[in-house]
């Protein structure tokens, strides 16, 4: 329920001091300043008005409490014009009074910066870090499409609930409201089985939203655009789940390869990651293959490939399933599937291992019911890829110089071997040793 406005003085201590609107409506509550400063001898805590009725504006164009009594009707008003669309954020009403209070203003200024303007420069590459320093390298096309990704969400929201997006209303209270948006209402551009579009994104997108947007608050910030510091706020914070962070086993992704999905479009998907599986690219390489990265050498084929996000250069066996798909593809020119968007891949692969059998439960610690083919993403192929090299005991130096992972530790991060895949490999060695030392004995 809407309750009263009423009006508050910063500091009754001071000589001059700031009157503040306070507005509490559903649990919320809207603190607003509108920029009049009055001598505190001459305020009427009782009325909430100034005691002299004659007292102006700091313009001098307006009676001060006839101005408060129009903030007043300007915030009720705008309060029961965004009811309709649901309650109300504070940032929202303020949105309003600032209207209300800059109508008779000149036209803002077209240079002013905004937020957009200053993600419309990290789209296009100007500026290359998204921390406080400027400077770097240069970021990867599909970098410069995730910020982009998040303008088009930000936007997505401003219109839905005709909520200005700029720097002064990047809130915490806009948080929780945003990500509630992303989670359980934005409309993918990407349709289900049925044919309907996809509600919601996933969790790991969003966070990637939030850091993406944090990193434009902060570069706000220290280019002196705002003031603004409600993102560094503890609660401004929307962790990664370790969805992907699964890895498939030799024999799933035999399984995988082998199943016939009955339809073109998700067969070229399956195929894909399986050839990613086998090649531990990362999916803005494996989708890209070109005709001119499979060469021949002394009667072996080999990918040869420079990786956008590191630039390096990465030489690859091709796996015999690799050569298959080759064959397979043929008649197109780089001898794979045709590639289509991370979002839309990911959206067929769930569809594809699901309907494969990929569903056993637990493989996830922390989320022990989740079934295995929810846990699985385009990413999920490196990480099979060099989990399964490590498990085979090959060196992890040599895996490195494929997967181009610059520290052993980083690589030691990335890889997934459960407390159970470790328990295995030491039965294993446990037995080998074990049968070498009994055939010992017998000799």
């Amino acid at each position: 329920m809407a309750g009263e406005v009423n009006f508050y003085l910063k500091d009754s201590s001071a000589d001059i001091t700031p009157i503040y609107l306070v507005f509490k409506y559903n649990g919320r509550k809207l603190k607003y300043y509108p920029g009049q400063s009055i001598d505190p001898d001459n305020w009427s805590k009782k009325r909430q008005r100034v005691k002299n009725n004659n007292q102006t504006t700091e313009d001098g164009k307006h009676l001060l409490n006839d101005l408060l009594n129009n903030l007043v009707r300007a915030c009720k008003t705008a309060y029961n014009t965004e009811l309709k669309n649901g309650i109300p954020l504070p940032a929202t009403l303020k949105k309003h009074l600032d209207d209300f209070i800059n109508q008779n203003d000149e036209k803002q200024d077209p240079n002013k910066p905004t937020l957009f303007k200053l993600i419309d420069r990290f789209v296009s590459g100007e500026i290359k870090k998204s921390g406080r320093r400027g400077g770097g390298r240069e970021k990867s096309n599909r970098t410069l499409q995730n910020y982009n990704a998040t303008k088009l969400h930000l936007q997505a929201f401003q219109e839905k609930y005709k909520y200005r997006i700029d720097f002064e209303t990047i809130t915490v209270d806009f948080f929780y409201s945003y990500t509630s948006f992303l989670k359980k209402e934005f409309v993918q551009n990407v349709k289900d089985s049925d044919g309907n579009n996809i509600i919601g994104l996933s969790h790991n997108t969003i966070a990637k939203d939030i850091t993406f947007l944090k990193g434009f608050m902060s570069k706000g910030v220290s280019l002196g655009y705002t003031n603004n510091l409600a993102f560094k706020h503890d609660d401004f914070t929307y962790a990664e789940e370790e969805t992907d962070a699964v890895y498939l086993k030799e024999h799933e992704i035999v399984k995988l390869f082998k199943y016939k999905t009955g339809s073109v479009k998700l067969e070229n998907v399956k195929d894909l990651f399986v050839f990613g599986c086998l090649v531990g690219l990362r999916f803005s390489d494996y989708s890209n293959v070109k005709p001119e990265n499979i060469i021949e050498e002394d009667g072996d084929t080999f990918i040869k490939i420079k990786t956008q996000k590191t630039g390096e250069v990465v030489f690859i066996p091709c796996h015999p399933v690799v050569l298959q798909i080759f064959n397979k593809y043929a008649s197109n020119p780089n001898k794979l599937p045709r590639s289509i968007s991370n979002q839309k891949f990911n959206a067929y692969l769930h569809q594809v291992c699901e309907s494969a059998g990929l569903n056993q439960k637990g493989r996830l610690t922390a989320y022990p019911e989740r079934p295995l083919h929810e846990c699985i993403s385009s990413h999920t192929a490196r990480r099979s890829f060099a989990t399964n090299l490590f498990l085979e005991g090959f060196p992890v130096l040599e895996i490195m110089k494929i997967t181009g992972h610059k520290t052993e530790k980083a690589f030691m991060k990335y890889i997934r071997v459960s407390k159970l895949d470790t328990a295995k490999r030491l039965n294993a060695h446990m037995k080998e040793m074990w049968s070498k030392k009994l055939l010992r004995l017998a000799v």
